[in-house]
């Protein structure tokens, strides 16, 4: 074989690893939106080093999950909902597609909230006029206006949002990676954080809390439509498997990074908001951390912001019948719906300063039923697979997908509680 030859297979071969790289990282860019980024950072700061095995376990899950979802996006010719539908009745599936828009649409206004955070944090308190009074609605009315354009101006939306995700991903990597070459962490006291240590008492909380912003079903079972609008099918299995690797290496690499800068830097700090963890930051790193981190967080909450929606109109258009595609009017017009549910809560909550913790409380309340709902439409998809190599593995996953989900309510079960009787 000619060295001609040789090169021409290297090249056909990365260009398709390129190529294959997509679904997930939509994914991966709505996972990791400031919930995840504010869990990493309380994580980091209370517990060091210790539970980075925790966030290594979880991404495994999730890459497994979302390698599940892509096997289930190939395997079937219609899409999920309806599947479900045809299965065990359409009533059935409204209920899943409702409960999943309803919880889209209550945690929407926090990525709006974060944005808020950014622009605050940028003007300071030095800012006059209107830019200090109104600058965060503002912009967060301008950002939802421009994701709607994103959605009904691109003859390809789904094309431009994949585009659009792997942009705001390559942004998020340089403002926490750079926060992270600063603080240049103990190489082996990282390395340790690696070998599990279980934790005990109040501390569960915590482990289970860090694998829920990791390990997010909602994103996974995302991913069957991601392929779908792909148009990949059975022979594409490989291109599934490179995709969900490297998505979720993505997810896992940022979080693993902001857990360990959070480490580094403020080990014993009280973190309660993003804020805190950008102003906590300036004074230990200097100010151009404070940039980065805020750099990166508003790429978080602004892929975090459209794909939110984008996943939650698009399950509630297939759960009642209507197309299923980011193409298509329904998925459009409810996604729309979901960002303006989003925004005008945030508003509210911004300009009148009310509390958010009916809407969360609402939102934690809607997860409780329906994480499992979606991990058990996930394991039932996978039961009916048509029969192959991949229908035995396949439900493995999912059953422990739905254990996960299980655990990851029951402790929704005891944050509600402890805020209904606090």
């Amino acid at each position: 074989m000619s060295e001609a030859t040789v090169e021409t297979q290297n090249k056909i071969s990365f260009l398709r690893i390129i190529k294959a790289i997509g679904p997930a990282i939509v994914v991966a860019s709505v996972v990791l939106g400031p919930g995840s980024i504010l869990s990493n950072s309380k994580v980091g700061a209370s517990y060091g080093y210790d539970m980075i095995w925790v966030l290594g376990l979880a991404s495994l899950f999730m890459a497994l999950t979302v390698f599940l979802a892509a096997v289930l996006g190939i395997s079937y010719e219609k899409s999920p909902f309806t599947e479900i539908a045809d299965r065990l009745g359409r009533p059935f599936a409204i209920v899943i597609g409702l409960v999943f828009f309803l919880i889209t649409s209550c945690f929407q206004f926090t990525n709006n909230l974060a944005i808020v955070d950014v622009v605050n944090i940028a003007i300071g308190s030095n800012a006059e006029g209107v830019m200090a009074q109104y600058g965060s609605l503002i912009v967060i009315v301008l950002v939802n206006l421009g994701l709607v354009w994103a959605l009904y101006g691109s003859s390809a939306p789904y094309q431009f949002i994949e585009k659009l995700m792997m942009l705001m991903v390559g942004i998020m990597l340089v403002g926490f990676v750079v926060n992270l070459v600063v603080v240049w962490p103990p190489i082996d006291e990282v390395a340790r954080g690696f070998i599990p240590q279980m934790p005990s008492g109040s501390d569960i909380v915590m482990l289970v809390g860090m694998f829920g912003t990791t390990f997010s079903i909602a994103g996974a079972f995302y991913q069957i439509y991601g392929v779908r609008e792909k148009k990949w099918t059975r022979d594409d299995l490989a291109n599934g498997i490179v995709d969900s690797i490297a998505g979720i290496m993505v997810l896992g690499g940022i979080s693993f990074v902001i857990m360990v800068t959070s480490a580094t830097v403020l080990r014993g700090s009280d973190v309660s908001s993003i804020t805190d963890v950008a102003k906590q930051l300036n004074p230990l790193i200097g100010p151009r951390a404070e940039v980065m981190f805020c750099v990166g967080l508003a790429a978080g909450a602004f892929s975090s912001l459209l794909v939110n929606a984008l996943i939650g109109g698009t399950a509630l258009s297939d759960s009642l019948g209507l197309p299923a595609s980011v193409n298509d009017g329904p998925v459009k017009m409810f996604t729309v719906a979901g960002l303006a549910v989003g925004m005008i809560a945030a508003i509210i909550i911004n300009w009148l300063q009310w509390s958010s913790v009916n809407l969360i409380v609402t939102a934690q309340a809607l997860t409780v039923v329906g994480v499992p709902l979606l991990a058990f439409a996930m394991l039932y998809l996978a039961i009916h697979l048509p029969p192959s190599r991949l229908k035995v593995p396949s439900c493995m996953i999912a059953t422990c997908s739905m254990i996960i989900a299980v655990v990851i309510s029951g402790r929704m079960v005891m944050i509600l509680f402890e805020k209904l009787t606090g």
